[in-house]
């Protein structure tokens, strides 16, 4: 009985240990230029997760979405990651424009960033994915659970969404694209 349950315990941190080393890795808002310049042809698109502290659906996507395994590997192949706290102080230069927040002292007041993130959408948690020369892709509002948002990042992470609609996208992404893009991330953890 004793030797089960050691290897049931030594499985379990074993699997643990594992799955705990998949999260994403998030860069700040500052470092995403730099990182674009370091990979030039092979440059990835950017995703950008505007937040804020009050958000309560913004910390279960953190908790529910961002912190699956498999979210966090297909978002790190895909995309250079980036959390964007919504209502910063701080004044910022991103794409060689700088933008600050006008009413910093004020409690909810948005930074300019946000709002041309989030086209003066303000709603969290919300989503921009943006191209290597950082213009803007798309804008996603809303929670996802990992099961849901798994397409989405793979839709826009490579670049389906300049072959199909969304919709069609879905219906054949488990059966046709899925098996191939775990091949292909399986081939880049090889190499690294």
């Amino acid at each position: 009985m004793k030797k089960i349950s050691l290897l049931v315990l030594c499985l379990t941190i074993f699997v643990s240990v594992g799955y705990s080393q998949k999260t994403i890795e998030w860069l700040e808002i500052t470092e995403v230029e730099n990182a674009i310049k370091q990979d030039e042809k092979d440059a990835k698109r950017v995703f950008i997760d505007c937040y804020t502290d009050w958000c309560g659906w913004c910390k279960r996507m953190d908790k529910d979405t961002f912190s699956d395994p498999l979210i966090a590997e297909l978002m790190n192949h895909y995309f250079y990651n980036v959390k964007f706290d919504a209502e910063s102080k701080e004044p910022l230069t991103f794409g060689g424009k700088e933008y600050t927040n006008p009413n910093p002292k004020k409690r909810g007041s948005a930074h300019e960033l946000a709002n041309y993130l989030l086209n003066n959408r303000l709603a969290y948690p919300s989503f921009s994915v943006l191209n290597p020369d950082l213009n803007i892709v798309t804008i996603i509002p809303s929670y996802f659970p990992p099961k849901d948002f798994e397409p989405i990042v793979v839709f826009l992470g490579g670049k389906y969404d300049l072959q199909y609609n969304f919709e069609d996208f879905k219906k054949v992404y488990e059966k046709k694209i899925k098996p191939d893009v775990m091949k292909e991330i399986e081939k880049a953890n090889k190499k690294k």
